[in-house]
């Protein structure tokens, strides 16, 4: 597990690659989705990012290999600053229609 720290009103980008079960790299398709989740077990999810689409305040996905997950400083300062999990969710669309988790790491928010 990968500590990713960030800080209030400041963008974070990082990237990341989906493994499958030998440990290659998987390259999501046109039809395929991942999804970043940014929250804490048994409450409600403070940030969705969908590779279907950016938030409304620009935060976005861009699957590939690596995927690029940014985050835009206005989603971050909505906020409050503490620990999370950062967990990766990929959409197979050939794969029984069903979102798999393939990744989850600890996300730090830091006041600014």
């Amino acid at each position: 597990m990968t500590l990713i720290l960030a800080y209030q009103d400041r963008g974070k980008t990082f990237r990341f690659t989906i493994d499958d079960t030998n440990g290659n790299p998987i390259t999501p398709g046109s039809a395929d989705q991942v999804r970043a989740t940014i929250g804490r077990e048994g409450e409600a999810a403070q940030l969705v990012v969908a590779s279907d689409a950016p938030t409304s305040n620009g935060s976005t996905l861009a699957k590939g290999n690596p995927n690029t997950l940014r985050l835009d400083a206005t989603d971050l300062a909505a906020i409050e600053p503490g620990t999370y999990s950062l967990m990766i969710s990929f959409f197979d669309s050939a794969d029984a229609d069903e979102w798999k988790t393939v990744d989850r790491q600890t996300f730090s928010l830091q006041e600014t």
